[in-house]
């Protein structure tokens, strides 16, 4: 004996709700302007860049090819020597306690010199460079990162003024703050080139020559972006009908339409959170969505498996109780399987910045919706689908044979009484299920 919770007693109210989120999902994004396309939907210019002071200037004077390189505190300086040989010296950031210091020790190399700016600035504090320099063309300049004083994102904004309207976003707090800049392309000749120097001059303009790290440059043109999005769109459609035609080759048509109905309801209430909160929509998001249509997929499958099996054996039982039966059934698994993915999104969560972050936050959101469908959207659905085809059967049949051909028992929710609580007490058929097997060997 096992209590049955009657979920399907709220459907309409569920719906309802659903109907109302997914109105006020579309209303709230149009209200916000539409989707907040990235970069990869909307030609332009994304730079990350950092704005640091300088702590030194290394260079080179001789004949050989250097190679200088500052990457998981550690600075490491490679001479390609004229007759073949490597000459390697490496300093753990560590092991010295000023710039000061450590340049001291790197002056020992022939020919390299080291311009101090910044002689006392913790050695533990330069940061990685973003690429690594040939000090036989150019001169490295290493930066450190700051007391923690942190710069506004309306401060970078009005630095930029003068290049359009550029959107920028803040990553990492202020000992390593990062801004993501994006700039939309404005249909002229060698717009990447021209934006990306315009950017860095105005911006070393402002916070001193060599101060401006450019960690990471991408630039999308606008037929690339076009067809991203229209690649996208066919994809996720593409996906949703393959999705179709398998439910329907496993189960039947009623189990995938119902199924379809629930992930679309998820893609769109997902798709308007991204909207209301103006979330960057960037390929990460889409693979959020996408990864979400599956997740929902499984638990929506769990449950129609456990429906397809207990119609079977719950002959005597009508369609609604059997659903419930099949859904509490299913309930512990969809909840420990939706929590422990929440425990491992929210981790990511945290301890993530910039794109990641925002792809857990969307997984976030996406596993409490997918959960909410598969319970109260996909099997209530496939309920009214079943009992709604029974109906128009049956009323077929009366007219073409009439009433008296009419058959004993139709499995219809709407005979079923909702009286009493919101739960109550069925036999789960297991004793039925272990006797399946002996009796066709009998």
């Amino acid at each position: 004996m096992k209590r049955v919770i009657n979920f399907t007693k709220i459907r309409f109210i569920m719906f309802a709700v659903s109907a109302v989120l997914i109105i006020a999902a579309i209303g709230g994004t149009f209200g916000m302007g539409g989707l907040n396309l990235g970069i990869d939907f909307q030609s332009g210019l994304s730079q990350r860049v950092q704005i640091a002071p300088v702590a030194m200037e290394v260079s080179y004077v001789g004949d050989e090819e250097v190679r200088f390189n500052i990457l998981n505190e550690e600075v490491s300086i490679d001479i390609f020597t004229n007759d073949g040989k490597t000459e390697s010296y490496n300093y753990l950031l560590a092991d010295y306690v000023s710039a000061a210091e450590l340049s001291q020790a790197m002056m020992e190399i022939p020919s390299l010199t080291v311009n101090l700016v910044a002689a006392d600035s913790p050695a533990s504090a330069l940061l990685s460079l973003a690429f690594l320099v040939d000090l036989s063309e150019d001169t490295a300049i290493v930066n450190y990162s700051g007391s923690g004083s942190g710069i506004a994102i309306e401060e970078i904004r009005n630095v930029l003024a003068g290049i359009g309207e550029p959107q920028i976003q803040i990553v990492g707090n202020d000992d390593a703050q990062e801004f993501l800049i994006r700039l939309e392309d404005d249909g002229s000749s060698n717009f990447s080139e021209t934006a990306s120097a315009k950017m860095f001059s105005l911006l070393e303009g402002e916070y001193g020559t060599g101060t401006v790290i450019v960690k990471q440059s991408d630039y999308v043109g606008p037929r690339f972006s076009s067809d991203l999005g229209k690649s996208v769109i066919f994809l996720v459609g593409l996906a949703l009908a393959l999705i179709l035609v398998y439910i329907w080759i496993r189960f039947e048509l009623a189990y995938a339409v119902s199924a379809i109905i629930a992930l679309t309801h998820d893609v769109i209430l997902l798709i308007g959170f991204i909207g209301l909160t103006q979330m960057d929509v960037v390929t990460a998001t889409v693979a959020a969505v996408l990864t979400i249509v599956g997740y929902s997929l499984n638990d929506t499958i769990v449950v129609f498996d456990r429906i397809r099996e207990n119609r079977q054996l719950m002959r005597d039982a009508d369609l609604k109780t059997i659903v419930n039966t099949s859904i509490t059934q299913s309930l512990s698994r969809t909840l420990i399987t939706s929590v422990t993915t929440l425990l491992a999104v929210t981790a990511i969560y945290v301890f993530a910045t910039g794109q990641i972050r925002d792809f857990a936050l969307a997984m976030m959101v996406g596993v409490v919706i997918g959960t909410y469908s598969s319970i109260f959207i996909a099997s209530p659905v496939l309920l009214g689908w079943i009992n709604s085809r029974r109906k128009r059967k049956l009323a077929k049949d009366n007219l073409k044979y009439g009433s008296t051909t009419a058959p004993k028992k139709v499995e219809d929710d709407s005979e079923a009484s909702d009286e009493g609580t919101s739960a109550k007490i069925v036999e789960i058929p297991s004793a039925e299920r272990k006797m399946k097997g002996k009796r066709k060997r009998k």
